[in-house]
């Protein structure tokens, strides 16, 4: 038998992570979501439970697929036979995002010790290339054209302003249309997440709003500009410091593609923000 041809077929490796997915998410879904979600009418009629539900949508982030499409056909491909009919399993799929920030929330306050000082800023989310800024229809009304200095070109979408840890761990974000202001976001995103020590770059310099959270008992640093009294502030630092919420940027972008937000819906929108949240702060946790 030794000199006959021998047929090894390739494996798919399938069950593994959605398994270990599964076992991860199980025991934070029992802890931070509560039973009004978890046991509402008619939850066990569902072809898909919550959990797995979770599972996969985590799993589709690791795969680095961003079409919803495009996954359950995957997903069938691989044999699925449990799945519910494509636009049911869409339309649950984009309701998942307060389950997934609850979880990501309850992560965020029981796992990461209080930090020493958080992060904020902004990245732009455009909804298409420049050449079309004033012919795009999608999220019509609701997104604008805002100008991105960094790249200093005009683009029709959203703005995300996000506050990280030192640590680079998400703790509160906003969206918004791409014309308003990074100040107006910071109240939003205390709200969410207050922290003694806050840094920004000079596009937040505003007295008003250092005085406001002042009597809030928050410090808000910002690198001064050139023609500007230092008074001890020491700008290298502060930039130095302040980097780390872009080296957190590019990994989203490198990782998830989060500029590039392909939903059609809000709900959509948000989930897959979700998604690609959730599962970095499972990386870092890991």
């Amino acid at each position: 038998m030794l000199d006959q041809l021998q047929y090894k077929q390739s494996v798919i490796q399938v069950q593994s992570p959605l398994a270990n997915w599964v076992s991860v998410l199980s025991p934070l879904y029992q802890r931070f979501v509560p039973n009004s979600i978890k046991y509402r009418k008619n939850y066990q009629l569902a072809k898909l439970s919550d959990i797995n539900l979770l599972a996969l949508l985590c799993w589709q982030v690791d795969l680095g697929i961003t079409d919803q499409r495009r996954f359950y056909r995957f997903l069938l491909s691989l044999g699925f036979t449990n799945l519910p009919e494509r636009s049911r399993f869409n339309r649950i799929s984009v309701r998942t995002w307060r389950i997934l920030q609850r979880i990501r929330r309850g992560l965020v306050r029981t796992v990461f010790p209080k930090p020493s000082y958080t992060i904020i800023d902004s990245f732009p989310m455009p909804l298409c290339h420049p050449i079309r800024n004033h012919r795009a229809k999608r999220f019509e009304g609701v997104a604008d054209i805002g100008y991105n200095a960094t790249k200093r070109q005009w683009y029709y979408g959203f703005k995300g302003s996000f506050e990280v840890t030192n640590q680079g761990i998400p703790v509160a974000y906003t969206i918004t249309k791409a014309s308003i202001h990074d100040i107006k976001m910071v109240p939003t995103l205390i709200a969410q997440y207050a922290c003694p020590h806050i840094l920004a770059d000079v596009g937040y310099l505003s007295k008003k709003l250092k005085c406001d959270l002042v009597t809030k008992h928050i410090d808000f640093w910002t690198p001064k500009r050139r023609n500007m009294l230092h008074n001890g502030v020491n700008n290298h630092l502060v930039t130095r410091d302040r980097r780390q919420i872009e080296t957190v940027f590019s990994r989203w972008n490198n990782s998830f593609d989060l500029e590039r937000n392909r939903a059609h819906s809000l709900d959509g929108f948000q989930t897959r923000l979700e998604q690609c949240l959730l599962v970095d702060t499972l990386r870092k946790i890991n």
